[in-house]
Protein backbone atom coordinates (compact mmCIF):
# COMPACT_ATOMS: atom_id res chain seq x y z
CA UNK A 1 0.00 0.00 0.00
CA UNK A 2 1.55 3.62 -1.22
CA UNK A 3 0.57 6.14 1.60
CA UNK A 4 1.47 10.02 0.86
CA UNK A 5 3.03 12.38 3.48
CA UNK A 6 2.57 16.34 3.34
CA UNK A 7 4.36 18.54 5.45
CA UNK A 8 2.78 21.88 7.02
CA UNK A 9 4.38 25.14 5.90
CA UNK A 10 1.89 27.55 5.34
CA UNK A 11 2.48 29.22 1.41
CA UNK A 12 5.10 27.02 1.03
CA UNK A 13 2.68 23.91 1.93
CA UNK A 14 0.82 24.76 -2.02
CA UNK A 15 3.92 23.10 -3.49
CA UNK A 16 2.08 19.86 -2.46
CA UNK A 17 -0.34 20.57 -5.30
CA UNK A 18 2.80 20.63 -8.29
CA UNK A 19 4.16 17.47 -6.49
CA UNK A 20 0.86 15.46 -6.51
CA UNK A 21 0.23 16.63 -10.06
CA UNK A 22 3.29 14.59 -10.82
CA UNK A 23 2.86 11.70 -8.94
CA UNK A 24 -0.46 11.16 -10.13
CA UNK A 25 1.28 11.76 -14.10
CA UNK A 26 3.62 9.06 -13.65
CA UNK A 27 0.64 6.68 -12.71
CA UNK A 28 1.29 6.76 -9.07
CA UNK A 29 -1.76 6.32 -6.90
CA UNK A 30 -2.04 7.12 -2.80
CA UNK A 31 -3.96 4.77 -1.44
CA UNK A 32 -3.69 6.52 2.55
CA UNK A 33 -2.65 10.30 3.20
CA UNK A 34 -1.20 12.09 5.82
CA UNK A 35 -0.62 15.27 6.50
CA UNK A 36 0.27 18.58 8.93
CA UNK A 37 -1.22 22.01 8.75
CA UNK A 38 -1.37 22.54 5.06
CA UNK A 39 -0.63 19.66 4.32
CA UNK A 40 -3.31 18.38 6.17
CA UNK A 41 -5.98 20.97 4.28
CA UNK A 42 -3.94 19.78 0.83
CA UNK A 43 -4.11 16.09 1.72
CA UNK A 44 -7.44 16.56 2.67
CA UNK A 45 -8.68 17.58 -0.75
CA UNK A 46 -7.01 14.68 -2.47
CA UNK A 47 -8.47 12.52 -0.16
CA UNK A 48 -11.63 13.61 -1.02
CA UNK A 49 -11.40 13.08 -4.95
CA UNK A 50 -10.22 16.37 -5.89
CA UNK A 51 -7.54 16.54 -8.54
CA UNK A 52 -4.18 18.70 -8.59
CA UNK A 53 -6.15 20.70 -11.53
CA UNK A 54 -9.36 21.03 -9.28
CA UNK A 55 -6.77 21.92 -6.46
CA UNK A 56 -4.90 24.54 -8.32
CA UNK A 57 -8.45 26.24 -9.55
CA UNK A 58 -9.10 26.38 -5.79
CA UNK A 59 -5.56 28.17 -5.15
CA UNK A 60 -6.08 30.77 -7.38
CA UNK A 61 -9.71 31.81 -6.49
CA UNK A 62 -8.79 31.91 -2.45
CA UNK A 63 -7.96 34.87 -0.82
CA UNK A 64 -5.68 33.03 1.38
CA UNK A 65 -4.67 35.94 3.70
CA UNK A 66 -7.87 37.29 3.55
CA UNK A 67 -8.81 33.86 5.52
CA UNK A 68 -7.55 34.78 8.15
CA UNK A 69 -8.98 38.03 9.67
CA UNK A 70 -8.14 40.15 12.60
CA UNK A 71 -10.00 38.58 16.13
CA UNK A 72 -8.25 39.95 19.11
CA UNK A 73 -10.88 37.47 21.21
CA UNK A 74 -9.34 34.41 19.53
CA UNK A 75 -5.66 35.20 19.14
CA UNK A 76 -4.32 37.26 16.71
CA UNK A 77 -6.57 35.64 13.74
CA UNK A 78 -9.83 34.40 13.55
CA UNK A 79 -11.03 31.10 11.98
CA UNK A 80 -14.29 31.68 10.83
CA UNK A 81 -13.80 32.36 7.18
CA UNK A 82 -11.14 28.84 7.43
CA UNK A 83 -13.97 27.39 8.76
CA UNK A 84 -16.58 28.10 6.35
CA UNK A 85 -13.61 27.61 3.31
CA UNK A 86 -13.45 23.98 4.60
CA UNK A 87 -17.06 23.48 4.53
CA UNK A 88 -17.15 24.64 0.96
CA UNK A 89 -14.92 22.13 -0.23
CA UNK A 90 -14.66 18.98 2.42
CA UNK A 91 -16.97 16.59 3.83
CA UNK A 92 -17.65 17.12 6.92
CA UNK A 93 -16.53 14.27 8.04
CA UNK A 94 -13.75 12.00 7.99
CA UNK A 95 -15.71 8.62 7.01
CA UNK A 96 -16.91 10.64 3.62
CA UNK A 97 -13.96 10.79 2.26
CA UNK A 98 -12.65 8.67 -0.75
CA UNK A 99 -9.15 7.79 0.73
CA UNK A 100 -7.89 7.27 4.46
CA UNK A 101 -6.37 10.40 5.51
CA UNK A 102 -4.88 11.24 9.12
CA UNK A 103 -3.90 14.63 10.30
CA UNK A 104 -1.64 15.83 13.30
CA UNK A 105 -2.76 18.08 16.05
CA UNK A 106 -0.71 18.54 19.43
CA UNK A 107 -2.87 18.22 22.58
CA UNK A 108 -1.88 21.49 24.75
CA UNK A 109 -3.06 20.18 27.90
CA UNK A 110 -1.06 16.94 28.08
CA UNK A 111 1.68 17.31 24.96
CA UNK A 112 0.60 14.60 23.12
CA UNK A 113 0.91 14.23 19.60
CA UNK A 114 -2.39 12.89 18.06
CA UNK A 115 -3.26 11.31 14.78
CA UNK A 116 -6.87 12.34 13.51
CA UNK A 117 -8.35 9.97 11.47
CA UNK A 118 -12.01 10.01 12.18
CA UNK A 119 -14.85 12.19 13.05
CA UNK A 120 -15.66 15.57 12.22
CA UNK A 121 -13.37 16.63 9.71
CA UNK A 122 -13.33 20.23 9.51
CA UNK A 123 -12.13 20.46 13.38
CA UNK A 124 -9.17 17.95 13.20
CA UNK A 125 -7.66 20.30 10.02
CA UNK A 126 -8.45 23.57 12.12
CA UNK A 127 -6.84 22.07 14.57
CA UNK A 128 -3.45 20.98 12.95
CA UNK A 129 -3.62 24.13 11.14
CA UNK A 130 -3.42 26.13 14.47
CA UNK A 131 -0.37 27.67 14.32
CA UNK A 132 0.79 28.91 17.52
CA UNK A 133 -0.14 32.97 18.56
CA UNK A 134 -1.46 33.16 15.10
CA UNK A 135 -4.55 30.95 15.69
CA UNK A 136 -6.36 29.60 19.14
CA UNK A 137 -6.51 26.33 19.74
CA UNK A 138 -9.42 24.28 18.28
CA UNK A 139 -12.17 22.74 21.37
CA UNK A 140 -12.55 18.82 19.62
CA UNK A 141 -14.06 15.92 21.60
CA UNK A 142 -13.10 17.33 24.67
CA UNK A 143 -9.59 17.98 23.96
CA UNK A 144 -7.86 21.70 23.17
CA UNK A 145 -5.50 21.28 20.33
CA UNK A 146 -2.94 23.29 18.34
CA UNK A 147 -0.86 22.95 15.16
CA UNK A 148 0.78 19.21 15.05
CA UNK A 149 3.52 20.86 13.24
CA UNK A 150 5.06 21.44 16.95
CA UNK A 151 5.85 17.67 17.07
CA UNK A 152 5.53 16.03 13.60
CA UNK A 153 5.25 18.73 10.85
CA UNK A 154 6.04 15.75 8.35
CA UNK A 155 3.81 12.41 9.42
CA UNK A 156 5.57 9.57 7.49
CA UNK A 157 4.51 7.73 10.75
CA UNK A 158 0.91 8.76 10.66
CA UNK A 159 1.17 7.19 6.87
CA UNK A 160 2.79 4.13 8.58
CA UNK A 161 -0.22 3.83 10.85
CA UNK A 162 -2.45 3.58 7.91
CA UNK A 163 -1.26 0.56 6.81
CA UNK A 164 1.28 2.44 4.31
CA UNK A 165 4.44 0.28 3.46
CA UNK A 166 5.77 2.89 0.67
CA UNK A 167 5.54 6.29 1.76
CA UNK A 168 6.52 9.16 -0.47
CA UNK A 169 7.25 12.48 1.58
CA UNK A 170 6.59 16.14 0.20
CA UNK A 171 8.61 18.42 3.19
CA UNK A 172 8.25 21.95 2.47
CA UNK A 173 9.39 22.91 6.20
CA UNK A 174 11.19 26.23 6.38
CA UNK A 175 14.95 26.44 5.54
CA UNK A 176 17.58 26.77 7.93
CA UNK A 177 18.80 29.87 6.40
CA UNK A 178 17.01 32.94 5.60
CA UNK A 179 18.10 35.73 3.68
CA UNK A 180 17.65 38.25 6.34
CA UNK A 181 17.03 38.94 10.15
CA UNK A 182 13.53 38.61 10.86
CA UNK A 183 12.13 41.83 12.26
CA UNK A 184 9.80 42.74 15.18
CA UNK A 185 9.25 40.07 18.21
CA UNK A 186 6.06 38.25 16.54
CA UNK A 187 8.82 37.55 13.40
CA UNK A 188 11.12 36.17 16.09
CA UNK A 189 9.09 34.20 17.35
CA UNK A 190 7.83 32.38 13.96
CA UNK A 191 11.39 31.96 13.39
CA UNK A 192 12.10 30.19 16.50
CA UNK A 193 9.33 27.57 15.25
CA UNK A 194 10.82 27.32 11.75
CA UNK A 195 13.99 26.18 13.43
CA UNK A 196 12.31 24.08 16.04
CA UNK A 197 10.36 22.15 13.14
CA UNK A 198 13.10 21.88 10.74
CA UNK A 199 15.61 20.68 13.74
CA UNK A 200 12.71 17.43 15.12
CA UNK A 201 11.89 16.83 11.34
CA UNK A 202 15.42 16.10 10.58
CA UNK A 203 14.73 13.77 14.09
CA UNK A 204 11.95 12.30 12.52
CA UNK A 205 13.12 11.35 9.14
CA UNK A 206 15.87 8.98 10.91
CA UNK A 207 13.16 7.41 12.65
CA UNK A 208 10.81 7.45 10.47
CA UNK A 209 12.48 7.52 6.97
CA UNK A 210 9.94 7.85 3.67
CA UNK A 211 10.56 5.28 0.98
CA UNK A 212 11.03 8.90 -1.15
CA UNK A 213 11.65 12.16 -0.06
CA UNK A 214 10.65 15.00 -1.90
CA UNK A 215 12.44 18.43 -0.92
CA UNK A 216 10.88 21.54 -2.69
CA UNK A 217 13.78 24.61 -3.04
CA UNK A 218 11.45 27.16 -1.52
CA UNK A 219 14.54 29.74 -0.61
CA UNK A 220 12.85 33.40 0.77
CA UNK A 221 9.31 31.78 0.67
CA UNK A 222 7.54 32.37 3.76
CA UNK A 223 4.75 30.88 5.30
CA UNK A 224 2.76 34.01 4.19
CA UNK A 225 3.40 34.42 0.37
CA UNK A 226 0.48 33.05 -0.66
CA UNK A 227 1.16 35.41 -3.79
CA UNK A 228 3.61 33.52 -4.88
CA UNK A 229 1.19 30.65 -5.66
CA UNK A 230 2.62 29.24 -9.16
CA UNK A 231 6.45 30.12 -7.90
CA UNK A 232 5.38 27.78 -5.05
CA UNK A 233 3.83 25.15 -7.26
CA UNK A 234 6.33 24.91 -9.76
CA UNK A 235 8.67 24.04 -6.95
CA UNK A 236 6.80 21.37 -6.63
CA UNK A 237 6.29 19.97 -9.60
CA UNK A 238 10.09 20.07 -10.45
CA UNK A 239 11.35 18.25 -7.52
CA UNK A 240 8.57 15.79 -7.98
CA UNK A 241 9.95 15.37 -11.46
CA UNK A 242 13.48 15.23 -10.31
CA UNK A 243 12.81 12.31 -7.52
CA UNK A 244 10.07 10.53 -9.96
CA UNK A 245 12.81 10.68 -12.89
CA UNK A 246 15.25 8.47 -10.00
CA UNK A 247 12.61 5.98 -9.05
CA UNK A 248 10.49 5.40 -11.91
CA UNK A 249 12.83 6.13 -14.94
CA UNK A 250 10.92 9.76 -15.74
CA UNK A 251 8.27 11.04 -16.38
Amino acid sequence: MRGLALSGGGARGLAHIGALEVFLEAGLEFQVVAGTSMGAIVGALYAAGKTPAEMLAIAHKTPWLGLLGFSPREGIFSRKKLKDFLAEHLPARFEELKRPLAVTAVDVVSGRLLFLTQGDLPSALLASAAYPGLLAPVEREGQLLFDGGVLDNLPVDAARLLGAREVYAVDVTPERRVEEAPKGLLALARRAVDLMQLHLTSVRLTLYAPEVYVRPSLPGVGIEDFRLLEEIVEAGRKAAKEVVASKVGGV
